[in-house]
């Protein structure tokens, strides 16, 4: 007598209950992995935060002045030659050529361009004498960061439009005194650098308080979303040290507008810098303090990453805060 054979497999019901659960565990993890990813660049990035804090102490210690370096705007746009904050704080800890600070540097990188004594050089315009540029590297101060540790880029190299936007410190290729800005971690867009094509982040933004001002605007009262230059000069915070960098748009895509520039979404705060600016002024509102609007970190210094976003002033910027 012929016994039946039971057939071994899955029956087509058990396969699709399968692949739904997989689909369904799939559905569930992979955001949980993106966010957990995205964490771990957060923690990266305030921990680059955190060595430029030690960096600024170290500097601060070796500086005559004993003062933070100062973030203000430098020069004219008739001269097509400014330095904002950004730039200013990558001098003050590398350098403009990433080999130390040289004292007798006004800050200004357009109006240092051909001056032959400083960040003394061989090549032309400048054209040092080996005397200048032995005395150049004699006086430096730092690096008070490793600059294989860190992200260092020109703006031309970061930003495609830059020969028709407005000129930033002489950043072009071939310029002699280059003013640098230091990138954060999380790299949006292929850039080519010393020949190379490399992965750039988004400029750090660098804001020093002014210690001796009281005044800040009144970013809990939304009817007052207008700054003006001369109220902003006066604040705690000066929105305008890094605006001409952030006037250039995202480095991903320079025709995506940040949000403390034009702000790109509807509403009340939409299209106009001033609105933009209020938005710096809100993002860097201290919520603990709540009997007037008072900034975070108000003797010393704010740093401000766009994020994964690239973009500032949406949730995902991280700041020394």
């Amino acid at each position: 007598m012929k016994t039946k054979q039971r057939k071994i497999g899955f029956t087509i019901v058990e396969l699709l209950t399968v692949m739904a659960v997989i689909a369904m565990l799939m559905g569930i993890l992979v955001p949980a992995l993106n966010l957990v990813r995205k964490l771990a660049k957060d923690v990266n990035q305030k921990a680059e935060f955190h060595s430029i804090d030690v960096a600024l102490e170290t500097y601060v210690n070796e500086s005559p002045t004993q003062q933070y370096p100062d973030s203000g705007m430098l020069g004219t746009a008739a001269a097509n030659g400014r330095t904002v904050g950004a730039q200013r704080l990558t001098e003050a800890l590398l350098g403009r050529d990433l080999v130390g600070f040289d004292p007798n540097s006004t800050w200004d990188a357009f109006a240092d361009e051909k001056k032959p004594d400083v960040y003394a050089s061989k090549n032309a315009p400048k054209s040092s004498t080996q005397s200048l540029i032995d005395s150049s590297l004699a006086r430096r101060e730092g690096p008070y960061l490793n600059p294989a540790n860190v992200e260092v880029f020109q703006l031309y190299q970061l930003f495609t439009n830059f020969t028709t936007a407005p000129n930033l410190s002489y950043a072009y290729p071939g310029s002699t005194t280059p003013a640098p800005v230091l990138t954060d971690i999380y790299r949006v867009r292929n850039v080519v650098a010393k020949g190379k094509t490399v992965m750039a982040g988004t400029p750090i933004l660098y804001y020093k308080a002014n210690t001796s001002s009281k005044l800040f605007p009144d970013t809990n009262d939304p009817s007052v979303i207008t700054i003006a230059d001369k109220d902003a000069n006066t604040y705690i915070y000066n929105s305008i040290d890094n605006e001409e960098l952030i006037t250039l748009g995202t480095v991903k895509n320079q025709a995506v507008q940040h949000y403390f520039n034009a702000l790109p979404s509807p509403g009340s705060l939409s299209g106009s810098n001033n609105g933009g600016r209020w938005w710096f002024y809100k993002t860097i509102t201290d919520r603990k303090i709540t009997n007037q609007a008072r900034p975070y970190n108000m003797t010393g210094y704010i740093l401000i990453s766009a994020g994964a976003d690239g973009i500032y002033g949406t949730r995902d910027d991280v700041c020394n805060f």
